[in-house]
């Protein structure tokens, strides 16, 4: 996934009615206790007020991609 990327929380996940649809705003990848850039987590932009949290981009699914 990418920045611009329209996404929803995966299927299996609680909330996903909760949170609705959401936009990627930055992507990071963990490697030796090191972030670096365009990895597994995204950071979401949610809507109805629900927030904005980084979430593995297996807990995803994408909806629309930015191209």
């Amino acid at each position: 996934m990418k920045i611009g990327d329209l996404v929803m929380k995966a299927k299996t996940s609680g909330v996903r009615d909760a949170a609705g649809f959401g936009i990627v705003i930055d992507t990071v990848y963990k490697s030796g206790g090191q972030y670096r850039p365009n990895g597994r987590g995204c950071k979401v932009r949610w809507s109805n007020d629900y927030g904005t949290f980084w979430a593995a981009e297996d807990k995803l699914e994408l909806i629309n991609e930015n191209r």
